[in-house]
């Protein structure tokens, strides 16, 4: 496993890199990409590097200003500034063509990377995506989500985030929760508002359709029990072939690390 650090739009990237070893097989699979989360980091994937490992190239990105990689100037952590990073990371490890996993708001990055780039995404792994929140009604959005960023830009907005992630933890083992919590109290503002306002506007299905009109362009979401709404994208793009990971909350990867692992193979392996 090599830890590298690579010239991004907007500051330097640090990315995880477990190169493929042993029989010839494995050098010849499709690489595969892992996006995290909000207040998460490439950590994060540690269990699907692990299985990976030997069978295929895996990298772990820590998306801009988390983890090991540099904020960028202006709080901009729009889906298609971090996809922009996503591309540069493909293009200095000379990956043309790679299977793209993203967890959570990293979905919405490689969403937005797959739509905008098809060509380099020959699959495309969505871990619980958010639901997609641009198609509530405005006035739905009006009585939810404008006091929701409001109390964001307020003083006490540490306690609305982690109130957020205490809802999304339901059914997480007690690890998971307190790796997430943790990772909730150190959050910076500027990250944890922009990433709140673009997760609430993004049009996910748009970029899934998008990316789907594509030739050969495949898409699969593995999806904990709770994301079971309308708008889940699974329910508004069937075209989307999803599998539930049963007792995982939304951080499914850390609930239940070997069945995500395997699961995530699985269909990287599927004809």
């Amino acid at each position: 496993m090599r830890s590298l650090t690579i010239a991004g739009p907007a500051g330097a990237l640090h990315v995880v890199d477990h190169p493929a070893a042993g029989a010839h097989p494995a050098r010849e699979a499709l690489p595969v990409v892992l996006v995290h989360g909000m207040v998460a980091h490439a950590g994060f994937w540690e269990a699907p590097l692990a299985h990976a490992s030997g069978r295929r190239r895996a990298v772990a990105i820590d998306l801009r200003g988390h983890g090991a990689s540099e904020p960028p100037a202006g709080a901009d952590y729009a889906p298609s500034a971090c996809a922009a990073d996503v591309l540069a990371v493909l293009d200095a490890l000379a990956l043309p063509r790679v299977a793209l996993v993203g967890h959570s708001y990293g979905a919405l990055v490689a969403l937005a990377a797959a739509a905008a780039h098809p060509e380099r995404v020959a699959r495309l792994v969505l871990a619980d995506p958010p639901r997609d929140f641009s198609q509530v009604p405005a006035a739905g959005k009006a009585q939810h989500f404008t006091p929701y960023i409001a109390a964001l830009e307020a003083d006490g907005w540490r306690d609305t985030a982690v109130a957020t992630f205490n809802e999304a933890l339901a059914g997480s083992t007690p690890a998971t929760r307190e790796t997430v919590l943790s990772r909730a109290a150190a959050v910076p503002h500027d990250q944890m508002l922009d990433m709140s306002r673009h997760l609430l506007e993004f049009e996910a299905a748009s970029a899934l359709d998008r990316y789907l009109a594509a030739p050969g362009a495949r898409a699969h979401a593995i999806l904990a029990p709770s994301n079971a709404w309308p708008l889940s994208l699974h329910a508004l793009r069937p075209a989307l072939t999803s599998v539930v990971l049963p007792g995982t909350s939304h951080w499914l990867m850390l609930d239940a690390p070997a069945a995500f692992a395997a699961a995530l193979e699985a269909w990287l392996d599927a004809p």
